[in-house]
Order: C-alpha cells, then sequence, then structure tokens
C-alpha cells in the first residue's frame, strides 16, 4: 500500500514520451517507502524551467530538474514534502548525451530531486559522495545502471 500522494502537473507543448504516474509512484517509493507525504510534481519545456532557476537560484540557464522543499504538514499525517520541476526537453538531451534510456534518466533526475527535497544536498565532495551513493543504490533496486560510475 502506498502512504504517498503525488500531484503530476504535465505543462509542456509535447507529451510524447513522459512517464506514467505508476513509473514516478515506483521510484519515488524506493525513497519514501511508507512516509506520508504529498509531492508535486512539474513537467515543464525549457523556457519555465529556466525563468525558476533564474527567479529561485540566480542562474540564467535551463536546468534537469528544481527542488522546491517545503516538509510542512498540511493535514493529519501527511507532510507537504515539497515541488519537483522537470525540464522534459533537458532530460531527453541529456539521456542521449549519457547514453542511457529516457526511461533510466528521467529515473534519475525524478529521484535525485526527491532527495533533495529530504535534505540531500552535493555543495560538497562528501554531500556530493553520500548523495550520489544513495542515488546509485535506489537506480539499482529498481534495476537500471548506476547513474555515477567511478573509472
Amino acid at each position: 500500500m502506498k502512504h504517498f500522494i503525488i500531484n503530476l502537473q504535465y505543462c509542456c507543448i509535447s507529451n510524447n514520451y513522459i512517464p506514467k504516474k505508476f513509473l514516478f509512484n515506483k521510484w519515488i517509493g524506493q525513497i519514501l517507502n511508507k512516509k506520508k507525504y504529498i509531492i508535486t510534481i512539474r513537467i515543464v519545456d525549457e523556457l519555465e524551467i529556466k525563468n525558476l532557476n533564474f527567479i529561485y537560484r540566480g542562474e540564467n540557464k535551463a536546468t534537469n530538474v528544481l527542488s522546491f522543499p517545503c516538509n510542512e504538514k498540511i493535514t493529519i499525517n501527511y507532510k507537504l514534502l515539497g515541488d519537483l520541476v522537470l525540464c522534459k526537453t533537458i532530460i531527453e538531451k541529456e539521456a542521449a548525451q549519457y547514453n542511457t534510456t529516457l526511461e533510466s534518466h528521467w529515473a534519475h533526475m525524478t529521484i535525485h530531486g526527491t532527495l533533495h527535497l529530504l535534505g540531500y544536498d552535493h555543495k560538497n565532495n562528501i554531500e556530493a559522495y553520500k548523495m550520489e551513493k544513495m542515488e546509485n543504490k535506489i537506480m539499482l533496486s529498481l534495476k537500471y545502471k548506476a547513474p555515477y560510475v567511478k573509472n
């Protein structure tokens, strides 16, 4: 039984290959397990994510995922974890660039963003190591390749 709620918003011009909600549930379920959270996932184009990145991070460029943590209790036993904004076109470009499947890269970016909502970060080498290790573990548990492979 799922204990979290996903609010999924499709806000991009092209809706070809956007993962179905059951995949987002599967990916996020590996992280949230039995925690009672509500999370919003917004799928956008480059212009919207570029504007959000500039407004909230001061960076005038598009990015693959932005996380906006909230962690406020909004109803009995549920916390509003926050919002993920995922850029469809950048995820598609990166999947080709990194020679991975679209599904795998969508999973990785969703997991990456959700870990940010839970307080993980990669601002220094120690934080990055912990976060990358967690991402690898989750991706492998879902039968995807580990995104961070050290040569």
